[in-house]
């Protein structure tokens, strides 16, 4: 289960219970940071916290922000800057970035944030939602309005008055989510400056293994660990292949052309033959080839795989470059992987690097930083100081 559904449980379960919570968001980010735009955690009246937005640094600060918030119903955003050498309180952002979290009391903008992440997440359907972090126009939004689209859907707002505002951050929305990539949204109006962060919601990454040896087991540990949705297929339900695999979101028991109509992977799933036997992995790309799926790893050396392509070939099954292109064999990162736990590491690192468009190399070799920075000139701390809830604060570096 991904971070998004633990807080979206998380949130329903307290609101179930008449708990109070306040949720804690990182909009922006300027530097070095532990997490990204997007990142959360939930915090209820108890105590109780699910998620986070920094590696640790942050976190005792928000909590402690978030028991205001849920006092007082009032959404604030909270600037953590170790840019600034005036130390304000005792914190250290090792990251050496600036970090802007907005917090917010359960709300109809949360509410509004929570049924989009669900439906997507349920759905398996793609979605953007701008949140508008900073705004000057008080008339126009609150602090945390909300436009949210679903693929296939009218736009959803809550918290905007402004027929103007929700129409320009339905098209911004919409642009991004066309793109596949979200950000930062600022405009200039009469009364002042409005800016929205902008994120996409994707359904969690499928990944279908063939094969349900021994091997298969921390692969499936790995990829519950990251949130995807991990389905294995064993070609006979003996040697307590359920009970193994009971971490499983789902265990077909069956043929691979079965399997692949009832699991229907698709253009986005990453696909791994691992059944250690040559014609059930055959048989599975045959039945794969038609799919196209993001990625088809393959165990074992170079020369299985090119015997593996040519024997499809040979059954009649189309091979042309975009399908060559999407076929790791062997599969995993160069890490000297030996013991079932190893391949499964090698593996996993292999498939996260594809989805961030990464090589998997050494982050030390790498020219710029990890990550694009994402606060914009619209969401400049000094273009945010005197917003209606913002508040400073300056983070000594470590």
């Amino acid at each position: 289960m991904n971070e998004r559904q633990l807080i979206t449980n998380a949130f329903d379960d307290a609101r179930a219970q008449g708990e109070a919570v306040a949720l804690a968001s990182v909009v922006a980010v300027r530097g070095s940071a532990y997490r990204r735009p997007g990142a959360r955690m939930l915090v209820t009246e108890t105590g109780r916290r699910t998620g986070q937005v920094s590696g640790g640094c942050l976190e005792r600060d928000v909590i402690r922000q978030a028991s205001t918030v849920m006092t007082h119903g009032v959404p604030a955003l909270r600037l953590y800057d170790s840019l600034d050498e005036d130390l304000a309180e005792g914190f250290a952002l090792g990251c050496n970035g600036a970090v802007l979290v907005l917090i917010e009391p359960a709300s109809e903008n949360v509410e509004h944030l929570m049924r989009v992440q669900q439906a997507c997440l349920t759905h398996r359907r793609r979605g953007a939602i701008a949140t508008v972090y900073a705004c000057q126009d008080g008339a126009s939004a609150q602090l945390g309005a909300r436009v949210s689209m679903i693929e296939g859907e009218t736009p959803r707002t809550s918290g905007i008055a402004s027929e103007w505002l929700a129409t320009a951050l339905a098209r911004a929305a919409a642009q991004a989510l066309e793109r596949g990539c979200g950000g930062d949204w600022s405009e200039q109006t009469a009364h002042g400056s409005i800016s929205a962060f902008i994120e996409i919601f994707t359904p969690p990454l499928q990944v279908v293994i063939f094969g349900a040896g021994h091997d298969v087991v921390p692969l499936v540990s790995f990829g519950n660990a990251l949130g995807w949705r991990m389905q294995v297929v064993a070609a006979t339900g003996g040697f307590g292949v359920r009970e193994r695999f009971m971490a499983a979101d789902a265990v077909h028991i069956g043929s691979a052309r079965d399997a692949v109509a009832t699991l229907q992977p698709d253009g986005d799933s990453v696909v791994l033959l691992m059944s250690h036997n040559f014609p059930r992995d055959v048989e599975a790309f045959c039945a794969l080839a038609q799919v196209r799926p993001r990625l088809i790893g393959l165990l074992g050396p170079h020369h299985r795989a090119q015997r593996l392509i040519e024997e499809a070939a040979a059954r009649g099954t189309r091979i042309d470059d975009a399908l060559r292109d999407s076929i790791f064999g062997p599969v995993g990162l160069d890490i000297g992987a030996e013991t079932p736990a190893e391949v499964a590491l090698a593996i996993s690192a292999e498939i996260q690097a594809l989805m961030q468009g990464r090589h998997g190399g050494h982050a030390r070799l790498r020219n710029g930083p990890l990550h694009a920075d994402v606060l914009t000139a619209g969401a400049d701390a000094n273009a945010l100081e005197g917003q209606p809830g913002l508040r400073l604060c300056s983070l000594e570096p470590v």
